[in-house]
């Protein structure tokens, strides 16, 4: 391609064609004035399109136009003192990000003026766009400032300082906030005044540099937990690599270390008492079962003495054989005691584990006490009982324990009707009074029922403790342990029993066991 003959182009279109191109726009404003030559207004002499189209406008329209009938906030805007100074200094002027918004025109510029003859040029250009990226990146700095001022964690940023070879010999600070400054208990000053090796230069703090040091050169993130002796303090930090350096997030979990420290020594606390309690017990029921196997030796022989007094000196004795009657049942009386006792002991607050069918148990139980139940005539109504997770011995008790207080506190001609059923019931429809030793969300409730002597409610809590009796022991055998029993059972089990009854008219006792999930038993029968 023939570059042009620049000698033969008329220099007047070519100036014009270089103004009408133009990307930046250009205005000639010529002076109006009055009579006397004093300054009125500006009028549009020429505008170039793309800075009529800046303002909303056409070359066409503004020609000739009146500078204050197109720009109405031009003497507030303080735009119009601009030009005049200007016109009549003659000293060209910059201003830059001017804004103005109002009459079509919305947005930022950059201006120069400058004076030609009795007439002004303007060139401008339209930064908006620039400026409205400046004002949002001023935005969300002040955002994220905020947010990093405000935030309970510490943070702070740190850039690295190398040598002449590129190697890392310390870092400076370049940001932390007002909570790094309280968890490390420093000022900002002295925090900006110092290098991360200047502060952190104790043997303790020793391997913190060249940690740092292999983040920014790997990159990796990092997340760990440290004590520092100096604050007294442990600190959750985590981090990653940022520019030539490293940005940390600071959390100071004193509070929570001590927490977890506490419930640590509690937790050994509790495992040597509980060690303790396990070689008491085993010392407890060792001594039960020695002690009950030597009292049990001098009653058997008070017994068989007695027995052979009365066979060989019964007519020498006379009204002695009563005293030796007496005796002998005290005895009686003595190994009964001893071995509900032993039963007591034996009853260990860490029952087997294992699925126990209610429905066989129970049956099993009206079996062993088949006889006394043929010699009352009593009825027993069994209902759909569960399959539950427990100890076998300890349930089977329970429910043999409340058999025979059903049979044995009956009222005189009247034959036992005893009825046990079962349901299921949601914790939160508990009555107020049942506290069961497991929280569960669901738990099975056995009503226990007789026609029995009953008794009155204001006993209804001594009933279940150890040696407590409502009778004498002319009128019931017993020593007074059996619903004591009951009771540990059942707390074992992680639920509660209570008991209803009335004087004469028989006992309801309500038992609440937490349930499993187990199928129930069999259907209902009846045994008579």
């Amino acid at each position: 391609m023939n570059s042009p003959d620049w000698s033969t182009l008329n220099p007047n279109q070519l100036f014009a064609q270089i103004i009408h191109d133009s990307q930046t726009g250009i205005v000639i404003f010529s002076a109006e004035r009055d009579a006397q030559q004093a300054f009125v207004d500006f009028r549009f002499s020429f505008i170039n399109p793309i800075g009529a189209k800046m303002i909303g406008s056409t070359p066409e329209a503004l020609a000739g136009r009146s500078y204050l009938s197109f720009f109405s906030e031009a003497e507030s805007s303080g735009l119009l003192a601009l030009y005049r100074q200007v016109l009549e200094s003659g000293v060209p002027a910059r201003a830059s990000e001017i804004p103005y918004f109002a009459d079509g025109v919305s947005g930022w510029f950059d201006l120069y003026v400058s004076a030609y003859a009795d007439s002004l040029v303007v060139s401008f250009t339209d930064i908006s766009s620039l400026k409205q990226t400046q004002l949002e990146s001023a935005r969300q700095a002040t955002f994220f400032d905020q947010l990093l001022q405000t935030s309970p964690n510490g943070v702070i940023a740190y850039e690295a300082v190398r040598d002449a070879g590129g190697r890392i010999r310390d870092f400076n600070t370049v940001f932390f906030n007002a909570a790094y400054e309280r968890i490390f208990n420093e000022t900002a000053t002295r925090i900006r005044a110092r290098t991360f090796r200047h502060r952190f230069h104790s043997d303790e703090d020793s391997e913190l540099f060249t940690f740092y040091v292999d983040i920014v050169q790997t990159g990796q993130s990092f997340k760990r937990e440290r004590y520092y002796p100096g604050l007294g303090k442990w600190l959750s930090l985590s981090g990653e690599k940022l520019f030539d350096g490293f940005l940390v997030i600071i959390s100071d979990i004193t509070t929570q270390k001590k927490i977890e420290l506490a419930q640590q020594q509690l937790t050994l606390a509790l495992q040597a008492a509980n060690q303790d309690l396990l070689r008491s017990n085993e010392n407890l029921q060792q001594f039960a079962y020695v002690a009950s196997h030597d009292l049990q030796e001098p009653l058997r022989k008070v017994q068989q003495f007695g027995d052979l007094l009365k066979m060989q000196y019964a007519p020498v004795l006379g009204e002695g054989v009563d005293y030796l009657n007496r005796m002998q049942q005290a005895a009686g009386r003595m190994s009964t005691l001893i071995k509900d006792l032993l039963s007591f002991s034996r009853i260990t607050t860490q029952p087997a584990r294992t699925p126990v069918d209610l429905s066989a148990l129970v049956a099993d139980v009206v079996t062993d006490l088949e006889m006394r139940i043929q010699e009352t005539g009593a009825t027993l109504k069994v209902g759909v009982l569960p399959t539950l997770t427990g100890d076998r011995s300890q349930l089977s008790q329970l429910f043999q324990n409340l058999l025979s207080n059903a049979l044995k506190f009956k009222r005189e001609g009247i034959a036992p009707d005893i009825r046990l059923e079962a349901t299921t019931v949601a914790a939160d429809a508990l009555p107020a009074e049942v506290q069961p030793a497991w929280p569960a969300n669901r738990y099975h409730q056995f009503t226990f029922s007789d026609n029995g002597i009953g008794f009155e409610m204001k006993y209804a809590d001594r009933i279940f403790e150890v040696f407590q009796r409502l009778h004498g022991k002319q009128a019931f055998a017993g020593t007074g342990i059996g619903l004591a029993i009951c009771r540990k059972v059942v707390q074992n089990h992680g639920g509660a029993i209570v008991v209803t009854s009335q004087l004469n008219s028989g006992t309801t006792f309500h038992i609440y066991l937490p349930a499993n999930g187990e199928q129930a038993g069999d259907a209902d029968r009846s045994i008579q």
